[in-house]
Order: C-alpha cells, then structure tokens, then sequence
C-alpha cells in the first residue's frame, strides 16, 4: 500500500513531537534534502500548521489520536477536507466518549467515518 505524503508528514510530526518535548529548548535537526518545520503546541503554530496541510490534502487523510480530541479547528480542516471528496477516516480513542459534543461527534456528523478504538 503506498503511504501518502501526508500521512508520512504526520508520523514524521508526531515522532518529533514526542523527541523534542514542548518544555525543551529548540534544537536544529538535520536531515540530508528534507525540508523540517517543528511546531509546539499550544501557541507554537502546530494547529494552523496541520490545519495548512490538510487544507491542501487531495487525496487521503487517515488520522490516529490518542486521547481527547476536542480541537475545533482541525474538526473544521477535516470536514472541509471531506467536503472536498478527499478519503478521510479517524480513529480515536475512548476518552472521546462522553455526554458533552466533541469534534469527535462533529467529524461523525459530517459523515466522515470516525472509530473508536
């Protein structure tokens, strides 16, 4: 199955993210003809630079987060995404059930296929 890049650049993300802790300080990382950002969250930029690639997803976007998923911004992104007619799916975990509405139920609603794991 070919992975796509944006998929790729999400792993990517989520692997520095958990090398490079946000209480950290900023480290260069050198990778030979790729090109690295690296964004903190919160109030680092990482949402609205998920949220520039999503919007420029044309194909798949398959999502994978622990724990709460409660950012309203990339619910936004995805369903904007899934509007466009790019393939998007997510798995969450279960602490995304709960009484109140969640971007969970959100993307749910959008009629994007959203799991629970």
């Amino acid at each position: 199955m070919k992975k796509s890049p944006l998929l790729i650049a999400v792993l990517l993300v989520l692997s520095l993210c958990a090398y490079f802790p946000a209480n950290s300080p900023a480290q260069d990382l050198i990778l030979t003809n790729v090109p690295i950002q690296i964004y903190f969250s919160p109030r680092g930029g990482c949402t609205e630079a998920i949220v520039a690639k999503l919007d420029k997803a044309k194909s798949e976007i398959l999502v994978q987060a622990a724990y709460s998923f409660t950012s309203k911004p990339l619910a936004q992104a995805l369903g904007d995404a899934h509007k466009r007619g790019v393939h998007t799916e997510i798995i969450l975990d279960k602490s995304n059930i709960r009484d109140k509405y969640s971007a969970a139920d959100f993307t749910a609603h959008m009629g994007i296929p959203t799991y629970i794991d």
